[in-house]
């Protein structure tokens, strides 16, 4: 009986995807990717994909810096593509593509480009000249309720009369006030969303809905959002600065980013 001894697997047998771009010819970037492996292109047709060699498995850890220091690395390579090509459609974290008996790693990779090229030219010439930026709108609903309070004459009328009434029954009063003010934070809230996605959505090409996250301290957030726009366009600037100066809202405003939330390679 004859045995055969499986090859173990080496850093040539899969490669990992950082993102994909035109390009017609091979290029290098040097040693610059994930635990500072080389990176480079295969290029396939007109598009290439930006690559370094990589065993087939994921990259996986239990210690949170190695995981944040290889999703670093990996928006650094992205964003030294972009410099390079302008345009790239970025792949999320662990996009690896394995050889096997037939074909290696580099020659799937290829068949794959060749495979998706209609689709990755359609996002690219979309994506031409855009990026993409994080809008997150965040509140103080203590402030807001307070702000209501004296705003609003009917809850303004509650707050005084409980103010004035015995304990027992300014304790009853109170309670409906709260009631009151709790409905009517609720019923501003939806507003806000409503109003400030109405005002977003008008001056960007493209708005995803993210989940909602915890916020610090006494805020919440109210909404959280990608946008694709033009490089450059100050338009969603100058609405977002118009949405900080309402009484209890705050702002955070990031990028230009490569457009991750709106590249999708299924």
């Amino acid at each position: 009986m004859t045995t055969h001894q499986i090859a173990p697997a080496t850093d040539k047998a899969a490669m990992y995807i950082y993102c994909v771009a035109r390009a017609e010819s091979n290029g290098v970037f040097g040693p610059i990717g994930l635990e500072d492996k080389p990176v480079y292109t295969i290029v396939a047709g007109d598009i290439c994909a930006v690559v370094h060699d990589c065993r087939p498995e994921p990259y996986q850890s239990e210690d949170p810096e190695t995981a944040q220091n290889w999703v670093l690395a990996h928006q650094r390579v992205v964003s030294a593509a972009e410099e390079t090509f302008s345009t790239v459609l970025p792949m999320s974290f662990n996009m690896i593509v394995h050889g096997h008996a037939k074909d290696d790693a580099a020659s799937n990779l290829q068949s794959w480009l060749a495979e998706k090229h209609d689709k990755f030219t359609h996002f690219l010439d979309k994506l031409t000249g855009k990026a993409e930026y994080g809008v997150q709108i965040f509140w103080d609903r203590q402030l807001v309720a307070k702000a209501l309070v004296q705003k609003e004459p009917k809850l303004r009328e509650m707050r005084d009369e409980a103010l004035k009434k015995p304990k027992g029954l300014a304790y009853m009063l109170q309670q409906k006030l709260a009631k009151a003010t709790r409905e009517a934070v609720e019923t501003q809230a939806n507003f806000y969303v409503e109003d400030f996605y109405a005002r977003i959505r008008q001056c960007v090409n493209e708005v995803r809905v993210e989940k909602l996250k915890k916020a610090d301290g006494n805020e919440q957030m109210l909404l959280n959002l990608s946008c694709l726009m033009e490089k450059g366009d100050s338009a969603l600037g100058n609405v977002l600065e118009e949405i900080q100066e309402t009484e209890g809202i705050s702002v955070r405003f990031t990028g230009p980013w490569p457009p991750y939330s709106f590249v999708n390679v299924g």
